[in-house]
């Protein structure tokens, strides 16, 4: 699985709990078989296990589910595009950028 098809499982299923659930649990199963890629999709399932933890009991408005949506997306096209260089210090610097942004909540915080 490529990292750009975590993003339709978030939307064939509605960019809610459900999805980001499913995108976490893909993403866990490509370290497995994309381990040159594990740190990336680690990343990726933080934010997606972060949206469920958020979200998962309480409401979730159209706008903030979309809001979480483009940041997530800006993630995975981030990696996606730094993955595809031969530069490990831009792959280094990008996955910095996203492990801080996550940290940061800045994931979450621009989807309240």
């Amino acid at each position: 699985m490529r990292m750009t098809e975590l993003l339709k499982i978030i939307e064939d299923n509605g960019k809610g709990v459900r999805a980001y659930s499913e995108c976490g649990r893909a993403a866990r199963e490509c370290i497995k078989t994309h381990s040159d890629q594990a740190t990336a999709y680690y990343l990726l399932s933080i934010a997606a296990d972060r949206f469920v933890e958020t979200y998962d009991d309480q409401p979730l408005l159209s706008q903030s589910a979309e809001d979480a949506y483009l940041n997530f997306k800006s993630y995975v096209e981030r990696l996606a595009e730094t993955e595809q260089e031969n530069d490990p210090a831009k792959k280094l610097q990008t996955l910095n950028r996203v492990a801080t942004e996550i940290a940061d909540d800045r994931f979450l915080k621009s989807a309240e």
